[in-house]
């Protein structure tokens, strides 16, 4: 081959590769699943970075502790299903602040803190509870609440020696007895020691003798908190006023009272992250072994081909699970472990590639000037192998996310991280489906499916732009 020749081979070479990626860059925009994909893939990340900013890093210790869900109901469906005709009463979860503070007539040292607010109930039936969680600094001699219903009745429950901290619901002595004091009004019958549904319907029933018959009065309840200090109280945080009904926000709850819509949110960047880093670290190591092995071939091919065929032999699943119990295990590291076992899939499609492109004459033009073999590799091979690789690594990343699921569900994955494999795995052990807690398994697993959808479209739009198929019409 004349030298003239060759350097056309070796410019006509780059002209094509140089051409490829604009290729790749229109045609996937104008594919309706590449744009499909693209878009879904900005909202998913957008979700991560919305929940990496809002959910606070401590997020797991807080998960796992029960006593941080007891104002919410457990098992509860979401507030949504009402519209599915069934009956179900909200959850209203109310933060008192600002407060107003006022010393008390006559005196310079007895501080009063109040506040105050409304919400509508229009659910035929009654809540589960109400509870009152006071959170402030220092002391407090007493509370009052007041609660009026919608017809302007009023009942007072009166808390001696209120507790930063303590829940005072149903079952709390000072329900009781104002519930007891309202019951006798009504009904002229006294009841030593209500019930907490007897103590709910009391709050919620309407009035006269069949107070606790179980008929809700609807409309605008108002209740009134206040708070009786010797010493200034730091009210500033929050003291919660909590309706509990028997739904619960978008997605429910789960047997703690975890919203599964938290748990949801805080395991989608992690998912997102152990995908994308599982993906890149098995196409890049696949895809350069793979290229070297189609560049040298001979006895080298044959050596690493032996070497690729191993791995893809080795199980994966039982695998993964054997060597998670030899390591730490962290996001990284399963990242690698399950990249470990995936790069030979990658390797054999990079080879097919290479021995194509090797038998393209650029390759032969460098080899008649003289061009080391290392920068012709890098310069003709690599191009070409990494839009095939980009393709394969949208495609790799549902799998690392199913794969790292999976392990999730079998109990097995990083400390200290929500996963929606480990929701699945307590809904499971919990026997979510037997119960109907349907809530429970159906958005977790949507979830899986919903984040691997926009991948394997874009995947596939990039396929078919770099390896286009003839179509039989």
């Amino acid at each position: 081959m004349c030298t003239v020749c060759s350097i056309r081979a070796s410019k006509r070479g780059a002209i094509e590769t140089e051409s490829l990626w604009k290729t790749v860059g229109k045609e996937l925009l104008k594919s309706k699943s590449g744009k499909v994909g693209v878009g879904f893939v900005l909202i998913l990340l957008a979700l991560a970075v919305y929940s990496l900013a809002t959910i606070p890093g401590n997020i797991y210790v807080k998960w796992e502790n029960p006593a941080n869900w007891t104002t919410n109901p457990i098992h509860a469906p979401p507030t949504w299903v009402n519209y599915l005709g069934e009956k179900v009463s909200p959850t209203i979860s109310t933060s008192l602040k600002p407060w107003s503070v006022s010393l008390a007539s006559g005196s310079s040292d007895v501080f009063e803190y109040s506040n105050s607010f409304d919400f509508t109930w229009n659910s035929p039936s009654t809540p589960q509870d109400v509870i009152f969680l006071p959170i402030f600094a220092n002391s407090a001699l007493s509370g009052t609440i007041t609660w009026t219903k919608p017809d302007g009745i009023s009942i007072q429950i009166s808390i001696p020696a209120v507790q930063t901290g303590n829940e005072y619901d149903a079952e709390t002595q000072s329900f009781k007895s104002a519930a007891a004091q309202y019951i006798l009004t009504q009904t002229n019958e006294y009841v030593a020691s209500p019930s907490p549904s007897q103590v709910v319907d009391a709050l919620f029933d309407k009035n006269g003798s069949s107070i606790l018959s179980g008929a809700v009065e609807s409309g605008v309840y108002k209740v009134t908190v206040q708070v009786i200090a010797t010493s200034p109280l730091n009210m500033s945080t929050s003291s919660l006023l909590v309706v509990l009904g028997n739904s619960y926000g978008s997605m429910g709850t789960d047997y703690l009272g975890r919203p599964i819509t938290l748990g949801i949110l805080a395991g989608l960047p992690n998912a997102i992250e152990l995908g994308v880093l599982t993906s890149v670290v098995a196409v890049i190591g696949g895809v350069i072994f793979g290229g070297i092995s189609g560049y040298l071939g001979a006895r080298k091919d044959g050596v690493m081909q032996w070497v690729t065929l191993v791995f893809l032999a080795l199980p994966a699943l039982p695998f993964l699970v054997a060597l998670s119990y030899t390591v730490t295990l962290s996001l990284t590291i399963e990242s690698l472990l399950i990249a470990f076992l995936t790069w030979p899939f990658f390797a054999i499609i990079a080879r097919t590639v290479s021995l194509s492109i090797k038998s393209q004459t650029y390759i032969e033009a460098d080899k008649a000037m003289g061009v080391p073999a290392l920068r012709s590799f890098f310069t003709h091979f690599m191009p070409r192998l990494i839009p095939v690789s980009i393709a394969y690594t949208v495609l790799t990343i549902p799998a690392g996310i199913i794969l790292a699921e999976t392990l999730g569900f079998l109990g097995i994955q990083p400390p200290n991280l929500i996963t929606w494999g480990s929701i699945l795995d307590a809904a499971f052990a919990n026997e979510a489906a037997l119960y109907g807690f349907w809530w429970w398994v159906t958005f977790p697993g949507l979830m899986i499916i919903v984040t691997a959808v926009p991948f394997v479209l874009i995947g596939f739009a990039l396929e078919r732009i770099i390896a286009p198929r003839v179509s039989n019409k």
